[in-house]
């Protein structure tokens, strides 16, 4: 969208500026640091999550969005079972990443980018529109 000069990103409602989505990971951008009390376990998508950052999950939808995976069945992992879960809920998912990314810190009420990396950039850039947009 652009409006008398200003470009706009924008993921159903919300509209942010493209410079409020740049990537969380940037060098020394995240650090350990206070956060607020999480009152229920994280969640992924409809699969529990068994980190904080649900880094497993992330890694499993990353790597079925860059597969173009359409059919959850071709989601496997011996080692994994949370990479699996992630790339189910790629296939399974009827929307963008970037809605995905936007959902999953909605349902985790995310205060900080630094938890929106890890899968894909879509993915990210949903996470942060939510995250610079709502949680604030």
């Amino acid at each position: 969208m652009r409006s008398a000069g200003l470009t706009l990103l924008c993921l159903g409602l919300l509209c942010v500026p493209p410079g409020a989505l740049a990537p969380s990971h940037a060098a020394g951008a995240c650090r350990p640091g206070p956060s607020r009390q999480v009152y229920a376990p994280r969640s992924f998508l409809g699969y529990a999550c068994r980190d904080d950052r649900c880094n497993s999950h992330k890694a499993g939808f990353d790597w079925a969005e860059r597969n173009g995976i359409a059919d959850a069945r071709a989601c496997t992992s011996r080692n994994d079972p949370a990479f699996a879960e992630g790339c189910r809920a790629f296939a399974e998912e009827a929307v963008t990443p970037e809605q995905a990314g936007f959902e999953w810190a909605r349902e985790n009420e995310l205060e900080d980018r630094c938890h929106c990396a890890g899968a894909g950039a879509g993915f990210e850039a949903g996470c942060a529109a939510y995250v610079t947009g709502f949680a604030r």
